[in-house]
């Protein structure tokens, strides 16, 4: 019996000193951490917390992503919308075009400096009341838009609609990302991305009838007014705050008033909110510093500002095409931007196409990984189309040419302008995925430029050249960026690979 016992004894003990040593530190680690459990420390009631924006319903998702769409709807539609009633004020006001155009270009100029100011503050105080001051500031500065007696009230309330108005398009990013997970969130932001070409598109068709009819051009300012108005109540009672740091302080904050928990805490609530400092350098300092380092992101934001600056361009191009040269009435004159509305969604269908099929493919047979390299094909199919379409509506431009040459044209223009653009965007944030702010604050800097300014020199390049050369300089110079997504394609990876600031993905 003794000797059994013993046996046993040394037998439990050979195992004992057979397990691995990692055995015994795991488990000592797991004791010690058991131990160490912050019971203050308020988190995710696990990972199916229904108060977790990721675990939302998908009818939730759906809504919260249209109040996004609906606020960009809203701003992009203000930012075009103005040259509906262009003509009228230049007669309103006995003034130039030019300068009437600095209503449109004033605008853009605003949606460069607003995002440096809503970013920082929607990572510190979410994103909903970020969105409900900034619309709620773009709906006061439509009315002196619609009623100022001078030009320069004009003028100065559309730079500050563009400033606020440009919160949407600064959160919206970040309110998708909070609730969609990576293979589900590209058709929310080809949604959100796709209303910032679409919209303006659309703006002219409206606001043309409006400026037409008994109303005048005044109430294409009521109705950037009323619509906005319309966004504050939905982002009030539709869109909860979904920033995934705020819930969990507002959790916190009620266990510690309901005494449950008094020292309850989260692991936010050291964080600091950004100094001047650190505004300047995130989106001042860092992206022009990216711009004079990164070749990349230089080449990919001089043609997707270049993009940027032919979709503001077609609102003096076109009423110039078909008023002027071909003689439409103002509200019929509208009508061919349909053709640029049907290019933009037929673009939008075959990147979503691509980007369900052979994109999420190759990242699947990566491991995960994206290769930011295969977004670019489509990218090469719309630096095609565009040219393509651009020589088709400058050469059926003549009046004795039927017009359904010029709105044929405008479908593959319209393409190859969302797809360059979305593709462009997707690519950079790619690439620069941990800088990603400061990349694209460096994008949108330049391309707001180029937005502001193109509407300015287009009625002296029309006007001068023609409908037929001035489009086809368009068309070279697009013709002439063709070679740049083809080339990162091929050679992308070994540039990312020189680069202390890109992903350098296998």
């Amino acid at each position: 019996m003794s000797e059994d016992t013993d046996r046993a004894s040394a037998s439990q003990k050979d195992v004992e000193a057979a397990q691995p040593p990692t055995a015994t530190l795991v488990e000592g680690q797991q004791a010690e951490e058991e131990k160490e459990i912050d019971e203050d420390l308020v988190t995710w009631d696990g990972p199916n917390d229904k108060e977790n924006p990721q675990n939302y319903s998908t009818p939730r998702k759906v809504v919260i992503t249209l109040v996004w769409v609906y606020g960009n709807l809203v701003t992009t539609i203000a930012s075009s919308i103005w040259s509906s009633g262009a003509s009228l004020v230049i007669v309103e006001f006995n003034t130039s075009i030019v300068v009437v155009t600095l209503g449109v270009s004033l605008f853009l100029l605003g949606y460069a400096v607003g995002p440096p100011i809503w970013g920082p503050m929607s990572e510190r105080f979410g994103r909903k009341w970020p969105m409900t001051v900034a619309m709620t500031l773009f709906t006061i500065f439509c009315v002196p838009a619609a009623v100022g007696k001078n030009l320069q009230t004009l003028l100065v309330a559309r730079f500050f609609q563009g400033a606020f108005g440009s919160a949407p398009l600064s959160l919206a990013g970040g309110g998708i990302v909070d609730i969609w997970n990576a293979e589900a969130r590209g058709v929310a932001v080809a949604a959100a991305i796709g209303t910032l070409f679409g919209a303006p598109i659309l703006a002219p068709i409206m606001g043309n009838f409006i400026a037409a009819s008994h109303l005048g051009w005044r109430w294409t300012q009521w109705l950037s007014c009323i619509m906005g108005g319309a966004c504050i109540i939905l982002v009030l009672f539709a869109l909860p705050e979904t920033l995934a740091p705020k819930i969990l302080q507002k959790r916190a904050a009620k266990l510690r008033k309901s005494g449950a928990k008094p020292n309850a805490r989260t692991e936010f609530d050291d964080q600091k909110l950004l100094g001047v400092a650190d505004v300047a350098r995130i989106y001042f300092a860092r992206p022009f510093a990216l711009l004079a380092t990164e070749p990349i992101l230089v080449l990919m934001t001089i043609y997707q500002s270049f993009i940027y600056g032919i979709l503001y361009l077609v609102f003096v191009s076109y009423p110039i095409a078909f008023r002027e040269v071909r003689h439409w009435a103002l509200g019929v004159s509208a009508l061919p931007f349909l053709g640029l509305l049907v290019g933009i969604v037929l673009g939008a269908v075959l990147v979503i196409i691509h980007a369900k099929t052979k994109f999420l493919a190759t990242v699947r047979a990566n491991g995960g990984k994206v290769i930011p390299e295969q977004r670019l094909p489509m990218m090469i199919v719309g630096g095609f189309l565009l040219p393509i379409g651009l020589f088709i509506f400058g050469w059926t431009s003549h009046p004795d040419t039927h017009w359904a040459g010029m709105v044929v044209g405008s479908i593959p223009i319209g393409m190859g302008m969302y797809m360059i653009f979305v593709l462009c965007f997707s690519y950079i944030v790619d690439v620069y995925a941990p800088i990603a702010n400061s990349a694209v604050g460096a994008n949108t800097f330049v391309r707001s430029f180029f937005g502001a300014g193109f509407p300015l020199f287009a009625p002296y390049m029309y006007h001068n050249l023609g409908v037929d050369w001035a489009t086809s300089t368009l068309a070279f110079i697009a013709i002439a960026m063709i070679p740049i997504p083809i080339l990162f394609y091929k050679f992308g990876h070994r540039i990312r690979s020189w680069s202390k600031n890109s992903v350098n993905t296998a």
